[in-house]
């Protein structure tokens, strides 16, 4: 074989070992740019945010919110045939009512804060298979929410069976009315449990507790006075603290007949044993 093979040959294999060393980088390079970034760790679990976070409910998926109401309302959704929200129908009644038991919690829990507020619209609810996100009208969460806040805080206050069957009577109204938008049966009225937490009332036994301004509560038994840890004294202490208010009056009459005689004495030196200006007698017990 001639040299110029021989050089031929060589030329030809180092090109063959630059081009499968520059192919070997490009593929790193390439598998680098690919490679997916490792999920943050927080805390002691050392688990991210999308491995803790639940998932959602995949039997409504994609349909929950405002487009979920409109749903089960019976207007068209786009993507979504009606023989599958028929379907669906009984598994948003749970939806529902957890929606609704919820903004009657929170007006339990904010009594005493701002009747004009309106509860939001969205809320995030639980279920067996996840979470989904939930859409009521704000009008009607509204007076649920109000009907809360008086139930715990001016009926409270002062129960009257009036009120109290008024406020179950809107509750009950509004949430028929919700459940008939929906097109699903309400079998239990929901004042049955939503209002089973009485406020309590007064009884021949019951003993009222008040808190004074330390924060430690008192109970009012017998003769305890109202706003006070002092209570009212027996007839036999009345006619004792008579007798020391007496003796106290008796010590003081003395006491200024006698620092009178003194000044008069300092004032009138002159005057002859005779002249002395005579004492007072001594006044009586009353």
């Amino acid at each position: 074989m001639s040299n110029f093979m021989m050089n031929m040959i060589s030329w030809v294999l180092l090109l063959l070992v630059i081009l499968t060393l520059y192919l070997i980088d490009k593929i790193n390079h390439l598998a680098k740019m690919y490679e997916a970034p490792k999920p943050e760790t927080h805390g002691m679990s050392g688990m991210s945010e999308l491995e803790t976070e639940i998932p959602g409910d995949l039997l409504f998926s994609g349909l929950e919110g405002k487009k979920l109401w409109d749903a089960m309302n019976g207007k068209q959704v786009e993507g979504f045939e009606a023989t599958l929200i028929e379907a669906l129908r009984p598994h948003y009644e749970p939806i529902l009512r957890e929606h609704i038991t919820a903004t009657f919690k929170d007006g339990l829990e904010e009594v005493g804060g701002d009747e004009s507020k309106v509860p939001s619209s969205m809320r995030k609810i639980s279920t067996v298979r996840g979470h989904i996100q939930s859409w009521l009208p704000p009008q009607h969460l509204g007076s649920i929410y109000r009907s809360a806040l008086e139930f715990a805080g001016s009926y409270a206050n002062d129960p009257e069976p009036e009120v109290l069957l008024r406020l179950k009577q809107t509750v009950d109204s509004v949430v028929d009315m919700l459940y008939q938008r929906v097109g699903i049966t309400n079998e239990v009225p929901f004042s049955a449990f939503l209002f089973e937490d009485m406020p309590a009332t007064d009884t021949e036994d019951a003993m009222l507790a008040l808190t004074d301004e330390s924060g430690n509560t008192s109970i009012l038994g017998d003769g305890v006075i109202e706003d006070s840890d002092e209570r009212k004294p027996t007839p036999e202490e009345l006619a004792q603290g008579r007798e020391h208010a007496q003796a106290y009056e008796d010590v003081q009459r003395q006491e200024v007949a006698a620092e009178t005689i003194e000044a008069v004495m300092h004032s009138e030196p002159e005057l002859h044993e005779a002249d002395e200006v005579p004492v007072s007698p001594e006044p009586k017990p009353i």
